[in-house]
């Protein structure tokens, strides 16, 4: 018996040896993830998007840190990716990249990443958002605002619902509905 204890020891220790953290595994996904969207490879990208949002806050710190990558498609996968991911500390580099990003796809990401999150300290900066010369930009701040649910977008809303861009108008009028359906929800 004690010898079998000493060879189930044995064998754990070893284990631990060779187990990854999960913030190495968050690593080795996301590095995976970068080189499929480099390469086009929708599938194993998106195998590795469900890894990164399976581990959670593990994923975070790496994603961020990837955040300056050169190529703009990554940056906007990164950025689609963090808003799924449930940790406060998405939000300040989705504002990064929200403000400053030089790629409008990539403003675009952020913006619904943080409707996904709905961060409320995103509000004005996507009200501005719907005046932006970017219809893109425009139709994911739009997209965002219905997410977050916050009647102080209602006016900007109503008054995009002319945009010269049909998604534009669409995504206006569906996050009026999204609005009054969160108001309804918060109502005792």
């Amino acid at each position: 018996m004690k010898s079998f204890l000493s060879i189930v020891l044995l064998l754990l220790a070893a284990a631990s040896v060779w187990a990854d953290t999960k913030e190495e595994d968050a690593a080795r996904y996301l590095e995976t993830m970068i080189q499929s969207i480099r390469e086009e490879n929708e599938p194993m990208r998106n195998r590795m998007f469900m890894k990164l949002r399976v581990l959670g806050d593990a994923s975070v710190g790496p994603i961020v840190d990837a955040l300056d990558d050169p190529a703009a498609e990554v940056r906007h996968y990164l950025a689609f990716t963090l808003g799924y991911l449930d940790d406060e500390a998405v939000i300040d580099p989705l504002f990064a990249l929200f403000r400053s990003d030089p790629d409008v796809a990539v403003r675009s990401a952020a913006a619904e990443a943080l409707g996904r999150q709905e961060c409320v300290e995103a509000v004005d900066p996507l009200i501005e958002a719907l005046a932006d010369t970017s219809a893109q930009l425009r139709q994911s701040a739009a997209y965002a605002l219905g997410l977050i649910g916050d009647p102080r977008a209602r006016p900007a809303l109503e008054k995009a619902k002319s945009d010269s861009d049909d998604l534009v108008r669409f995504f206006a009028e569906d996050a009026l509905v999204e609005i009054d359906r969160a108001v309804a929800r918060r109502k005792p």
